[in-house]
């Protein structure tokens, strides 16, 4: 896959005619089969809003495969995301197939910019500045690739550094590489985040990856590190800039709104639905529900728009809201949340709770978010795995449905993970904490091709 890749499309970015990572026209892709074609900042920003525009979205399957939902009395509906919810072997291979590919072209299309970049005739200062914000944010969409990739078809780190990560690929052209090790490609993208971060920027729009969101990267990637004390670092160098205002009702609410907003760091710009399919029809309801174990108080001001009360079986059940309420209520959906400050904030908490003697510091931290949010605060005197188990139970109130708990899960390999029955009113089966299937498969178009590719154990190697 990555030879028909690289060779095929990454220098054929930016198909996707009409849409943007931030509401720029994008060319037809044929103007870069030219590898002189990148020559101004305009070109070279157009480009890189096509590279935006190739980043994968499966944030609504991620969380099918993670604890965010529960089947309703429909998901027979559709048997596809039934068997994916089930862990099907052969779901996992079909999503996994998808991932690699547009994951791996996303990545090949960033290094075609980088290749090109130096082409570029500046006028100013001014576009010397611009230059290295359009470097530094494709940095930072490759680092954000690789690291998705890394956690999708490797184990976690902690589990054994030196196992077997993913393909790192850094120039254009024919080549059969080696999957590194997981500690090879965690230094890679932290370099590539560390030079990402060294350049000032800090665009107006949520939909261009800034400085800060760089910084955010760092901070979640030492975090599954086990860096704790860099992870702190980084998530306070984020939290610098969170301000009172960003966690008030209003402030929540624009994050599923249309406009920019304070308190998303980043999102992905879209002109498309998003999250559509979840709903089986306006009457008959959704496949899936939010976990039942997803509660909030009633003065909590997240509840209001992360769940949406619908009437399905005779009973008011609580289906996601987020993209799904705005969906529900014909609104228009044009950032796809990917970074905002609040998860600085659980990174940070949980980041001082492995960390002797911080455990105080951390529930400060999370309590200080909690009471902004008008949401119960945690007690003071949790410790150890009670910390860590609260302070993710919390995660899961704020990011369910937005792919990010996934992650989570495989990372803390804490205990088994529930696929519940209908309205999860029992536990059907669990899938622990050593079965295979946390570690995608390497898909069958890559191997086939590359004799020195591995496949991850569990999985078949059929050439």
């Amino acid at each position: 896959m990555i030879k028909k890749l690289i060779y095929i499309c990454a220098v054929m970015v930016g198909s996707l005619s009409g849409l943007s990572s931030c509401s720029l026209d994008i060319p037809p892709s044929d103007q870069y089969s030219d590898p002189d074609a990148i020559v101004d900042i305009s070109t070279a920003r157009s480009l890189l809003s096509s590279v935006y525009s190739l980043y994968p979205h499966y944030e609504y399957e991620l969380s099918i495969l993670g604890d965010d939902f529960c089947p309703t009395s429909i998901v027979g509906k559709d048997m596809s995301l039934k068997n994916l919810y089930a862990w099907q072997d052969n779901s996992i291979t079909t999503l996994a197939e998808s991932l690699w590919g547009e994951y791996y072209n996303t990545i090949a299309s960033c290094n075609a910019l980088l290749e090109r970049v130096d082409n570029i005739t500046l006028e100013n200062a001014s576009e010397e500045k611009d230059k290295a914000a359009i470097i530094s944010e494709a940095k930072a969409l490759k680092a954000l690739c690789y690291f998705n990739l890394l956690r999708l078809f490797a184990p976690a780190y902690d589990k054994n550094p030196q196992a077997d990560g993913i393909v790192l690929k850094d120039e254009l052209g024919l080549a059969f590489p080696k999957r590194s090790s997981i500690e090879t490609c965690t230094t890679t993208i932290r370099t590539l985040l560390t030079e990402a971060a060294a350049v000032e920027n800090n665009p107006d729009k949520n939909g261009w990856l800034s400085q800060t969101a760089v910084y955010y990267l760092l901070a979640e990637l030492e975090l599954y590190a086990g860096q704790y004390g860099q992870a702190v670092t980084y998530a306070e160098k984020v939290l610098e800039k969170a301000t009172d205002d960003m966690f008030t009702e209003n402030g929540y609410e624009r994050l599923w709104e249309t406009a920019s907003c304070k308190e998303r760091i980043f999102a992905f710009y879209t002109s498309k639905s998003f999250y559509a399919g979840i709903q089986f029809d306006a009457t008959n309801g959704d496949y899936f529900a939010l976990n039942p174990a997803i509660t909030y108080g009633d003065d909590d001001i997240r509840q209001a728009y992360n769940v949406y009360p619908f009437e399905m079986d005779g009973e008011s059940r609580n289906l996601m809201g987020k993209y799904n309420k705005w969906n529900k209520e014909s609104k228009s959906i044009q950032y796809i949340n990917v970074m905002r400050y609040a998860g600085a904030y659980f990174i940070a908490a949980e980041a001082y709770s492995r960390q002797t003697g911080q455990e105080g510091k951390a529930i400060e931290k999370m309590n200080e978010y909690l009471e902004a949010c008008q949401a119960t605060p945690m007690e003071d005197d949790l410790t150890g795995t009670d910390l860590i188990e609260a302070i993710h139970k919390e995660k899961q109130k704020e990011f369910a449905g937005e792919g990010v708990l996934y992650f989570d899960l495989k990372r803390l390999h804490s205990g088994g993970l529930s696929r519940l029955s209908q309205w999860g009113d029992r536990e059907d089966t669990k899938i622990k904490v050593d079965d295979y299937r946390w570690c995608f498969p390497i898909p069958r178009s890559e191997y086939k091709y590359n004799e020195n590719i591995t496949q991850n154990e569990g999985w078949p190697l059929n050439r």
